[in-house]
């Protein structure tokens, strides 16, 4: 396990462990998105990289946010892995699924909702993503977005989203401070794939046009370097995005983890 650390006022400090499993660190609050520790996506989808912190080498968890229902979001086999106990926060219908499985401490959360972790507000919105697992089941079809944020410190982790006004509004929570750092998914898609794609997912060409738009501070993609799919490879999204950066005006404000990578981000000068 990762050793404790003292608690570090107004820093931010983000884990890339690989896909949509990221770990947050806003002081002593420790929260873990989509936990996906799995080998293999689906059975038959193999993972390219391990896991950038092992599940043996976890800090403290306090929360767990889980998106939607698809596989690479929602791994059971991960959840069941974890300590027991940890609250895990989930659209009401993936909430109810999640008890009727043996994990007791899933918790619904709807758009617009809020929890709190001490100082830590974490308010959830509706993405733009048909989240259902299977297809046929639409009544777990609702995906979310949460805005995290301590006074200091925030940070808005999309999930898998197509460009929406809702996460625009999400942001403008904080107002008049600015987000601290988006965490978008960045996906590829072959040209008679990217209609239909760009319905539910952003291209790393929508992500970098969304962080524009948002004038966070910093911009750490995932949903890459992870998993091979169907029609895309582990490496495509981030190839497409590092080469449309290179003549970006903010390309030093996108920060790309590798698997295990840290970035610690503090808090903004006031003035």
């Amino acid at each position: 396990m990762l050793a404790a650390e003292p608690a570090i006022r107004e820093l931010l400090r983000i884990t890339y462990v690989g896909h949509a499993t990221m770990l947050l660190h806003f002081g002593n609050a420790c929260v873990l998105t989509d936990p996906n520790f799995d080998d293999k996506l689906g059975y038959f989808l193999p993972r390219v990289s391990p896991p950038g912190v092992k599940i043996a080498e976890l800090p403290r968890i306090d929360a767990i946010l889980l998106t939607h229902a698809h596989a690479d979001h929602l791994s059971f086999r991960s959840l069941r892995a974890l300590p027991a106990g940890i609250a895990v926060y989930a659209p009401p219908a993936i909430a109810h699924w999640l008890q009727a499985a043996g994990i007791s401490s899933a918790q619904a959360i709807r758009s617009g909702e809020q929890v709190h972790l001490g100082s830590l507000s974490i308010t959830a919105a509706s993405a733009k993503h048909v989240g259902a697992r299977y297809g046929i089941d639409r009544w777990r079809g609702e995906a979310l977005m949460y805005l995290l944020d301590d006074g200091s410190l925030s940070a808005l982790f999309t999930g898998d989203t197509a460009i929406t006004p809702t996460i625009a509004r999400l942001a403008q929570r904080i107002a008049p401070r600015r987000v601290d750092v988006v965490l978008l998914p960045i996906g590829f898609a072959p040209w008679w794939k990217e209609y239909f794609f760009r319905r539910g997912h952003l291209t790393s060409a929508d992500a970098l046009e969304l962080f524009t738009q948002l004038d966070a501070r910093f911009f750490v993609p995932f949903h890459w370097g992870t998993f091979q799919h169907v029609t895309s490879g582990a490496y495509d999204a981030i190839a497409v995005l590092r080469s449309l950066i290179r003549t970006h005006t903010r390309e030093s404000d996108v920060r790309i983890l590798a698997p295990g990578e840290t970035l610690q981000i503090p808090a903004a000068a006031q003035g």
